[in-house]
């Protein structure tokens, strides 16, 4: 693959489904459930008008760095059989490449353990490459072919950072990194992520996710979108993705205590964005509460360029959606919480587009 022009299969095109706008979440926290329970969850998110579904899915979460050591949840091994119940379900599968043994955010990176021997960027992207192939490959063998998939979360920084301790917290920089401070190394990874999906299947949608939601069309310098733009400005240089997130928490990329003013926020980023890649899709990849608000942000970017948002893990209770979960679970029961009512109506209003 080259550059700009050899990036997404239908950037400003199709969205590889029936609906043109997802209505999503990321429920990966309840792959610890049996067949039957997630079943009865799927089922229900369906009937409210959830149409697409989110997995994360690392490296070697048993690793010494791992997220998980004794049971290895969030594998790709885990994520095939998840995924496979939402693909029999008839929904949209996104599936989020940490690149990591352990979570990858702004904050850590981290390398994982299998890939810390590797001394060149050009033997990093290959395993980027070679594992993206081999986990895409099980994912259709298992009937859980991704509609969509992220080269990275939450990538602000950059990609394979850090070494980090058995808590999967930094202890240092691996010694090479694809940091955005050197994109030839940060383009390297990027583009070797997605040739690895296109090696097997090209149809499948190309996503890259960062967590400046709350980037401003114009800051008080007059800056405008200076990180988002930065940064997808230098990645399409090395390879072009369909789709771009944006996590849009408003406690994190918002204003804690206005949702008028976070609603403006959202509303400039996506803006800007869309004015300035307009043959890229745009979606929120995270967000807790103010449900309506992001969603009517982003189905209603012109020109449908606005693809759809992802609930963060809306069945479980956190600072990121307090007092907003949508769904809480009571051994195999799932109980609909106030804020579900939302999505009903939102099924209603965005029907054109489900």
């Amino acid at each position: 693959m080259g550059g700009a022009a050899s990036g997404g299969t239908s950037a400003g095109g199709s969205t590889g489904l029936s609906a043109s706008f997802y209505i999503g979440a990321d429920i990966t926290d309840q792959e610890t459930q049996s067949d039957t329970t997630r079943a009865t969850l799927l089922t229900l998110m369906k009937s409210h008008g959830f149409n697409y579904i989110r997995l994360r899915t690392f490296v070697d979460p048993k690793a010494a760095d791992g997220y998980d050591k004794t049971n290895g949840y969030d594998d790709i091994t885990h994520t095939v059989a998840f995924g496979k119940q939402i693909k029999a379900a008839g929904m949209g599968l996104l599936v989020d490449f940490h690149y990591s043994d352990n979570w990858a955010d702004p904050g850590k990176q981290c390398v994982p353990v299998a890939w810390q021997n590797y001394t060149t960027i050009a033997d990093l992207a290959t395993a980027v490459h070679d594992y993206t192939k081999d986990a895409i490959t099980k994912l259709i063998a298992g009937g859980a072919r991704p509609d969509m998939v992220q080269i990275g979360n939450e990538t602000t920084p950059g990609m394979l950072l850090h070494r980090c301790d058995s808590g999967g917290q930094p202890t240092g920089n691996n010694p090479i990194t694809g940091s955005t401070s050197n994109w030839a190394n940060l383009g390297a990874l990027l583009k070797a992520g997605v040739q690895g999906v296109k090696d097997v299947d090209p149809s499948i949608l190309i996503s890259f996710h960062i967590d400046r939601g709350g980037d401003k069309a114009t800051d008080t310098k007059g800056a405008a979108l200076q990180t988002s733009t930065n940064w997808l400005t230098n990645a399409i240089k090395y390879v072009t993705p369909d789709a771009f997130g944006e996590s849009c928490y408003q406690k994190y990329q918002g204003d804690p205590n206005s949702a008028a003013n976070t609603k403006a926020t959202w509303t400039s980023t996506f803006g800007g964005l869309a004015t300035k890649f307009p043959n890229i899709k745009f979606f929120a990849a995270e967000y807790g509460p103010l449900q309506r608000e992001i969603n009517d942000v982003v189905f209603g970017m012109a020109n449908n360029q606005g693809i759809g948002t992802f609930n963060w893990e809306p069945t479980t209770q956190g600072d990121w959606n307090t007092g907003h979960d949508l769904l809480r679970r009571s051994g195999t029961t799932y109980t609909a919480q106030p804020d579900l009512a939302l999505y009903d109506q939102m099924k209603i209003d965005y029907a054109s587009r489900l």
